[in-house]
């Protein structure tokens, strides 16, 4: 078993051992590897500074994603390809994104602009085109104070990207491939003894199969599960909590999946936002509106479901949607797999009905069906790259207007995302009108116990809770409004 981690940085070969195997990767690159280029201003993955491309060879072909370095530890790395800001221009002449930036004003401290590059750099390896909807949303992980964004769109929009060769195109390499290829098939425990806390042992290992994985969360049950790690990195990072013991699920590829099965839909737990993302946009386009605005680029890159639902945070954006889907999870240990309704699954604040060893394998939902009226709502402070205030999922069937199969989850109300039981009950069987609905919404509030944070107001989850019905109703419900004189 390998006691160490192998990756690449713009194609030089890394061998990691030690307390170095714990640190962030924008730690490693910058004081390690001397590629100052990669800034770090936030350290929590939301300013995108730190941007750069991560790539997994896989089945024969190289994928690159823009992901924050700074909440990317280097256990999560192992096997892959790192691409910084430093391997963009060629014989001393700049990248051509580089060199729009340029003539276009597009910085002016400069602090930013590494990450910016970065990130247009991610859509032109995805083969994205530069238009204005597409470079909006590649670039709404990426913050810039001085600037102004419409210098670096108009860098952006002057590219032609048919001229313009993928990066990654030179760090094509049988050598690199081969051993990485082998690398993600071959487990790694690492451990290492801390230079400035003597005594102080860690220690991450990282299996490829789920079986591997429970056996050693059977024999150390208070390892730290780290997948995307975009929460619990920030968390790490901002002092409140610390890596020990781990293990990490980035080799699993047992947990990457999705299948559609006529009217079910599995995923499992290792699937990151942005694949689950890319098959909502055609096929749960009411999800998809979720996604989109679900973190950044460089967050749902990384960041995976089972995380999401893992983390057991009440505003959690995947709640709502699994709720009101009937989701199932497959809880896996050493012993056995088990499965458990998501409805079920939160017992209280950060409390989840897992057996000792267990971790989430994949998730199980019944897809809304073609006449069903299907919402979900996300309020927040800003529309991109912010944490929910208020989240909701609604679904139900009419039958001659008559509401049937109705399922109403909330979020950011109480200290679990929950179903309100009592509401659909009283809802089931009545018509669909504006009054049920208003009576509804007041029904709905005595379910729920939010509380004031720096989020939001107690009376303005309330409010919210109550006046979500109505626009549901109107929503779906499209009539002109009749004006008199």
């Amino acid at each position: 078993m390998r006691d160490s981690l192998i990756f690449y940085v713009n194609g030089m070969r890394q061998e990691v051992r030690g307390e170095s195997v714990f640190r962030t990767l924008s730690d490693f690159l910058r004081k390690e590897l001397g590629l100052t280029g990669t800034k770090v201003v936030c350290a929590e993955g939301d300013c995108g500074s730190c941007t750069v491309l991560l790539g997994r060879f896989q089945q024969g072909r190289w994928n690159y994603d823009g992901v924050d370095c700074c909440i990317q530890y280097l256990f999560q790395i192992d096997g892959m390809h790192v691409i910084t800001v430093e391997a963009l221009s060629e014989d001393g002449v700049l990248h051509p994104i580089q060199q729009a930036m340029v003539e276009h004003f597009g910085s002016q401290c400069g602090y930013c602009t590494p990450g910016f590059v970065m990130a247009l750099t991610a859509l032109l390896e995805q083969q994205i085109p530069f238009n204005r909807e597409h470079v909006e949303l590649g670039l709404t992980g990426n913050l810039c104070r001085c600037t102004g964004y419409q210098q670096i769109f108009e860098a952006a929009f002057s590219l032609d990207q048919k001229s313009l060769p993928k990066v990654s195109e030179r760090y094509r390499n049988k050598e690199m491939e081969k051993e990485l290829e082998e690398v993600i098939l071959s487990p790694a425990v690492v451990q290492a003894s801390s230079f400035s806390q003597p005594g102080d042992e860690k220690s991450v290992y990282l299996p490829t199969t789920v079986s591997e994985a429970a056996l050693y969360r059977a024999e150390h049950p208070q390892a730290r599960i780290v997948s995307g790690g975009t929460d619990v990195s920030v968390q790490v990072n901002k002092g409140k909590s610390d890596f020990k013991k781990i293990i990490s699920l980035s080799h699993l590829k047992e947990l990457d999946f999705l299948e559609n099965n006529d009217a079910t839909l599995s995923f499992g737990a290792g699937v990151n936002w942005t694949e689950l993302e890319r098959y909502c946009k055609s096929n749960l386009p009411e999800f998809h509106k979720i996604l989109k605005v679900f973190g950044s680029p460089q967050i749902r890159n990384a960041g995976t479901i089972g995380g999401n639902i893992a983390n057991a945070s009440p505003i959690a954006d995947s709640l709502p949607f699994l709720l009101v889907t009937d989701a199932v999870l497959e809880l896996t240990n050493s012993t056995g797999t088990r499965h458990v309704e998501i409805k079920d699954f939160f017992k209280g604040y950060k409390k989840m009905d897992l057996m000792p060893g267990e971790m989430i394998r994949s998730i199980s939902l019944k897809l809304p069906e073609k006449n069903d009226i299907f919402r979900l709502y996300k309020v927040s402070k800003r529309k991109d790259l912010d944490i929910s205030s208020f989240t909701a999922g609604m679904l139900l069937s009419l039958n001659q207007n008559r509401m049937t199969k109705v399922r109403l989850a909330m979020g950011g109300v109480a200290p679990v995302a929950l179903r309100l039981k009592k509401t659909e009950d009283w809802l089931n069987g009545k018509d669909f009108s504006l009054d049920i609905m208003k009576q509804a919404g007041r029904k709905a509030v005595q379910e729920i116990s939010p509380i004031s944070d720096v989020r939001a107001s107690k009376d303005y989850r309330l409010r919210l809770a109550e006046n979500i019905f109505e626009k549901l109703y109107y929503e779906s419900n499209p009539q002109p409004t009749a004006y008199s004189a």
